[in-house]
């Protein structure tokens, strides 16, 4: 008999106080062995379920078995291991809490199609959720539920976006340049500390009908004469805007023609 099948035979009788020396065993065999072990409970599943070394057969066997009150750990153990077959880790997925799931959009290591999946579980409940909720799913999730969020209006939602690790210059600017965003939520980037302190914001927003006239005239008199230039000659800029940046360009000599495109400074990026 060779080694390994001394530890299957092993890991397959071994008493409860012997089980813990077979968990990190790196036979596939051992493990499955060990699987068949009327002693193994939950706690020792759970182990397994977190090895990031077992191949997906492995895993899903484990999976396979029957789950009691610490099933739930399990599941999620399973979900985030990037090796558990797909099909298995999708369908424990429907069974996670809201928190858990958020943590589920923005884990970089978990399959993008998990990710997604998880975003739609989510953006299907959101209607649904109350504020608190909301609030405290914004904290969490991933990039495009902030944007999901974002584009409600809540103004308490939205501050929790900002407070998001995951929220970005990016989505700050998809957000200002969104038809469909509430002025709400473009008066709340507006006077953030963070976001308004964005060249690209601030551009966007200048353009934006929706910017308080006083935050958007603020923004204009610290921009370059180019940007001011291109504001000028943009057709969705606001009418009182557009009387600040031709004051402006009066000030500095400026002609009001826009500068040619291989002078520009700030794109304008697309609203979708």
């Amino acid at each position: 008999m060779d080694e390994i099948e001394r530890r299957v035979r092993d890991a397959a009788d071994a008493e409860p106080e012997n089980i813990g020396k077979f968990l990190k065993d790196p036979s596939d065999k051992v493990i499955l062995s060990l699987l068949a072990n009327r002693n193994i409970n939950e706690e020792h599943l759970l182990v397994l379920a977190k090895r990031r070394d077992l191949n997906g057969s492995v895993l899903e066997a484990v999976g396979a078995r029957r789950f009691g009150p610490e099933g739930y750990r399990l599941k999620l153990a399973l979900v985030v291991n990037p090796r558990t077959p797909r099909r298995m880790a999708l369908g424990f997925l429907k069974e996670l809490r809201l928190r858990d799931l958020g943590f589920v959009t923005r884990n970089r290591g978990i399959p993008t199609e998990l990710r997604q999946a998880a975003e739609g579980i989510i953006k299907e409940k959101l209607p649904g959720l109350p504020p608190g909720i909301k609030i405290s799913l914004a904290r969490q999730v991933s990039e495009e539920l902030i944007k999901a969020l974002l584009a409600e209006g809540n103004t308490l939602v939205v501050r929790a976006c900002f407070e998001n690790p995951m929220m970005s210059e990016a989505v700050a600017l998809w957000a200002v340049n969104h038809k469909k965003t509430p002025s709400s939520t473009i008066e709340s980037i507006s006077t953030h500390p963070k976001w308004s302190a964005r060249k690209s914001v601030r551009f966007a927003l200048a353009r934006n009908p929706f910017t308080p006239i006083g935050r958007a005239i603020e923004f204009v008199q610290g921009m370059a004469a180019s940007d001011q230039r291109f504001l000028y000659n943009d057709p969705s800029v606001p009418a009182a805007v557009k009387v600040q940046v031709e004051i402006e360009l009066e000030r500095k000599g400026q002609p009001l023609s826009p500068p040619s495109e291989a002078g520009r400074i700030i794109g304008i990026p697309e609203e979708e």
